[in-house]
């Protein structure tokens, strides 16, 4: 029981400081990706030419960190959430995991962990979209229930079970794999983590991107009924792609940096006995 305790104590604080790190270096791509999404005729060049011709530097920062407050209160308990749920699952599983059996534990510590966050995306692809005027987390928080109380919280949460599910049963797989295979005698190297977490990034990345859009015109927009059907109808095949490349781009960087920090932090713990894993 100690030895599990620790253990999870190593993933929580690992967990917390890959999702930081990754939050604060890498939020203006998820800010470029909400506007092409929501705007699909628009190219990332002209967004970020719009965003870059502002005279004062301050308002240029301000504009590409938007939504780094809700993007910070759903990333750092939800990456913290994730690799818990996975040590987790992994201990309740008891086998060996590999192929199938990682997709699946993967899967289920992101519906997990979507569950717990989904009121913070909610809040960040608005914040991101520039079309609500939100001064507050607790601010927004009021405006969307008074609306349409607590579900309206959990506008999108069916599209994101279909992006993050996916996507980490995806990911998860791929990069063990990647690792076990191209890295056989140095599984533990930085070179193994960060390429095997990049290429495993954009695997996932590329698979779930629709169920992305998606879920960004529903958290935005308000849209119901067969939202796919419609989408299609209105702007074509190409919609669903739409903000692809800053999504890939992002995600590569940051399941690379988050596992190559969280990796880190385990070994430093297991090496020195930091207080985190005594």
């Amino acid at each position: 029981k100690q030895w599990y305790q620790r253990r999870v104590r190593v993933s929580l604080v690992g967990g917390l400081c890959s999702g930081t790190i990754c939050t604060l270096l890498f939020q203006p791509l998820d800010f470029i990706k909400t506007q092409l999404q929501l705007r699909p005729t628009e190219s990332m060049t002209g967004i970020c030419k719009k965003v870059l011709s502002q005279e004062n530097r301050a308002t240029i920062i301000r504009n590409l960190w938007i939504g780094l407050n809700p993007s910070l209160a759903k990333t750092v308990p939800g990456v913290a959430c994730y690799f818990v749920s996975l040590s987790q699952v992994k201990r309740l599983y008891g086998g060996e995991v590999s192929g199938l059996t990682a997709v699946l534990l993967g899967a289920v510590a992101r519906i997990i962990t979507a569950a717990v966050v989904q009121p913070f995306s909610l809040i960040k692809t608005r914040y991101e979209s520039g079309r609500f005027g939100y001064r507050s987390i607790a601010g927004a928080v009021m405006s969307v229930t008074s609306e349409d109380r607590i579900r309206g919280l959990y506008r999108g949460f069916l599209p994101t079970l279909f992006r993050d599910a996916p996507f980490s049963g995806i990911y998860l797989a791929a990069y063990m794999g990647i690792k076990q295979n191209l890295f056989s005698q140095r599984q533990d190297t930085i070179q193994a983590t960060a390429v095997s977490g990049s290429v495993a990034g954009l695997v996932a990345a590329t698979v779930t991107h629709p169920a992305d859009v998606v879920k960004t015109r529903i958290q935005v927009e308000g849209s119901s009924g067969n939202v796919v059907r419609d989408l299609y109808q209105r702007e074509g095949i190409s919609v669903f792609w739409a903000g692809f490349v800053p999504r890939t781009l992002r995600r590569t960087l940051v399941s690379a940096t988050a596992w190559l920090v969280y990796e880190e932090i385990k070994k430093a713990a297991e090496r020195q006995k930091y207080p985190i894993y005594s």
